[in-house]
């Protein structure tokens, strides 16, 4: 079960970076497509009977949460099933902001039963989105003045929102992923223990 799960969400990790390739300019750029190739490769190595710490597992699910939960809130509104179609673009958002991230969820939450992530593990899951910020801002000063998407995406514009609004928006992104890395450990935990107990 577990090994036709994971070949479903890498499927659906590559076909919607492809999706993605072919129809917008910059697609690496973007931490949606970041966060999926993570998952694709992290999945790939699973299906090759590879195991993996459950702070490993945490990490490339978290990071599909908030890529999903973001895009979400930045979309209030948008009904995921208005995006399927032949547009690859739009089929594109769909499995990667919506699909993969319910598929990990799912992974997260069935599997792997016996490797819990730790509880200090969502602070060091925060580094790879304080390095996206990073390269957000190291990126941006390499494209002309006025580029579309120069800062990826319009609530990091520090062109726009000025370095207070940049760090104010960073740190409550970096508490909402913490948060919700502390949830998915909790939950973790919480699924294990009642089927400890329903199976003990």
């Amino acid at each position: 079960m577990a090994t036709t799960w994971r070949a479903g969400l890498v499927l659906a990790a590559v076909t919607g970076i492809t999706c993605l390739a072919v129809s917008i300019r910059h697609p690496w750029a973007f931490f949606t497509v970041q966060s999926n190739a993570v998952a694709a490769l992290y999945y790939t190595w699973r299906l090759f009977g590879r195991r993996t710490s459950g702070d490993l597992k945490g990490a490339v699910t978290v990071y599909l949460v908030a890529t999903c939960a973001v895009h979400a809130v930045s979309r209030a509104g948008e009904n995921p099933l208005e995006l399927i179609g032949d547009n690859p673009r739009l089929m594109g958002n769909l499995l990667l902001h919506y699909v993969t991230p319910v598929m990990a969820v799912a992974d997260w939450l069935a599997f792997d039963r016996d490797r819990p992530a730790r509880w200090a593990a969502p602070v060091a899951w925060l580094a790879f989105p304080v390095a996206y910020g990073i390269f957000v801002l190291l990126r941006a000063p390499w494209l002309p003045e006025g580029t579309a998407r120069r800062y990826v995406y319009p609530y990091l514009n520090v062109d726009r929102i000025g370095w207070d609004g940049f760090a104010l928006i960073a740190g409550a992104l970096l508490a909402a992923i913490a948060v919700a890395g502390y949830a998915l450990v909790w939950l973790h935990r919480m699924v294990g223990a009642y089927r400890s107990g329903t199976h003990g």
